[in-house]
């Protein structure tokens, strides 16, 4: 029997840029998330919660060490995270976790820990400390392309463009917007391979021992193609307008930044 005062099991899930309006329990009038959504009818749903920064570097380090962008100081992808600082998986391992990680952090290293030479200071993609990696999944997604062609999908293509159209391989390509899928089905997505991944990590697990798990989803992060049946669950013209000015012109005085973004377009 498991004691009363057993430490819970966590299991930490984050999906990469994922709009928050755009979940059905959220009051979306178009996009349906059952899975989502059952979660946050079992737990609780902040309906005004906002991410701390952005991009993807800056967002994590907001929430991996509970720290505003303005104390973390992490201001960009690749702006190395201060080792002064602790963070969720250094704290669970204080408490007796393994904090193990599937997918990614996008954590640069403090430069200061590391000898001159050493490779992780060429990449924004480090591994938040703390965390034991069960599976990685960096952006040249490497793990999963091989996993592609163990079950006999020719993934030869790579990052990016195992993600085109199936029929855009060849080297033909059509310059028109296309919900064609990609080679690999809705069970052989990115997100199905770490999932399955964690699925399996658990199952080794010590029934009385206490886990801490980080399953990090890049999805729905560009690239934007899904697989049957989902690229044809919705017809564009259903969702709501695009809010944008009358023109990019106006809608460059709006701030500097897009006055500078814009002419480069």
């Amino acid at each position: 029997m498991v004691r009363k005062d057993r430490r819970p099991n966590v299991l930490l899930i984050t999906c990469d840029q994922w709009r928050g309006d755009c979940l059905s329990a959220a009051g979306h009038k178009v996009v349906r998330t059952p899975n989502a959504d059952a979660l946050a009818a079992e737990g609780v749903l902040f309906r005004q919660h906002y991410g701390g920064a952005a991009p993807c570097s800056p967002a994590r380090a907001c929430l991996y060490t509970g720290l505003y962008q303005m104390n973390n100081r992490v201001c960009r992808n690749g702006t190395p995270l201060d080792a002064r600082h602790g963070n969720i998986a250094l704290s669970a391992r204080s408490l007796g976790y393994d904090p193990t990680l599937f997918g990614y952090t996008d954590v640069s290293p403090d430069p200061r820990t590391l000898a001159p030479g050493d490779p992780r200071l060429k990449s924004y993609e480090g591994v938040l400390p703390g965390f034991t990696v069960r599976q990685l999944l960096p952006e040249h997604q490497k793990p999963w392309l091989s996993w592609l062609q163990a079950r006999g999908i020719d993934s030869s293509a790579g990052f990016p463009d195992i993600h085109r159209p199936a029929d855009e391989l060849g080297g033909t390509t059509d310059s028109e917007v296309t919900n064609a899928p990609p080679v690999y089905s809705k069970d052989e997505t990115p997100a199905a391979f770490l999932a399955g991944e964690f699925i399996r990590w658990l199952g080794e697990q010590e029934r009385d021992t206490p886990w801490f798990a980080h399953l990090s989803f890049l999805s729905p992060h560009p690239p934007f193609i899904v697989p049957e049946p989902y690229n044809r669950m919705y017809d564009p013209a259903e969702g709501p307008a695009f809010q944008r000015a009358v023109s990019w012109q106006a809608e460059a005085e709006s701030h500097p930044y897009l006055a500078y973004d814009l002419d480069l377009q």
